[in-house]
């Protein structure tokens, strides 16, 4: 299977189907939302941001496909995971696919702060993953999985009696409505994207995401 969207080597390709190949086969009972699928596509909108914005694509690729390893150990555990306790597996993981030994420090810096988002003293690459894995957020394929979950949880589509702006909304603890959510949570962060690039992706996704709530709110 060849895996890639860019012109790059030989050898990265086969390093890239490697890591490609092993997640699969990890996240194949992945049920959340970060499944396979779900890698590809955070990939996919990596690597069409870093053809414009440049970064090295090799830690770029790699980093994509196994930013979500602590979202696999945490359903395995019961319990929150953090990227950076997760970082020992994804050594693991990048050992057994023999990826570049020179570049596995930069792919775990980047998994480590792939979700931390106040800092950004962070490398170009941590940053296209995160405009990388904001832009899967977002749009129709976003709201898709924000509304399975939302229902998943008896969270309703709409809570008229808190207004949008209110104080009241929590994220992940008091989200009151998927339309609170998707208008404090999401849409701010399909705003607040590092790159131009990415900032273009998201237009037409946000769009989507406003209509969402303007329908709803009627």
């Amino acid at each position: 299977e060849t895996f890639g969207v860019n012109l790059v080597s030989k050898q990265v390709k086969k390093d890239l189907n490697n890591v490609l190949r092993k997640v699969k086969e990890l996240f194949s009972d992945e049920t959340s939302g970060h499944d396979i699928s779900h890698l590809k596509r955070v990939y996919k909108n990596a690597m069409k941001i870093q053809i414009k914005e440049g970064g090295d694509v090799y830690i770029i690729g790699v980093s994509a496909l196994v930013h979500d390893v602590h979202r696999l150990m945490s359903n395995e555990c019961g319990h929150f995971v953090t990227p950076e306790e997760s970082l020992p597996e994804v050594n693991k993981i990048l050992k057994e696919c023999n990826c570049d030994k020179s570049k596995i420090g930069h792919i775990i810096k980047v998994v480590k702060n792939h979700e931390d988002k106040q800092n950004k003293n962070v490398s170009m690459e941590t940053l296209i993953i995160q405009d990388a894995d904001a832009l899967d957020a977002i749009g129709r394929i976003g709201l898709r999985r924000t509304t399975l979950y939302c229902k998943k949880h008896g969270i309703p589509t709409v809570n008229k009696n808190y207004p949008l702006d209110t104080k009241e909304y929590i994220p992940d603890v008091n989200p009151l409505s998927t339309c609170h959510y998707i208008a404090r949570t999401m849409i701010p962060n399909g705003e607040n994207l590092y790159t131009n690039t990415a900032r273009k992706m998201a237009k037409n996704k946000i769009k989507v995401l406003k209509r969402f709530v303007e329908k709803n709110l009627k």
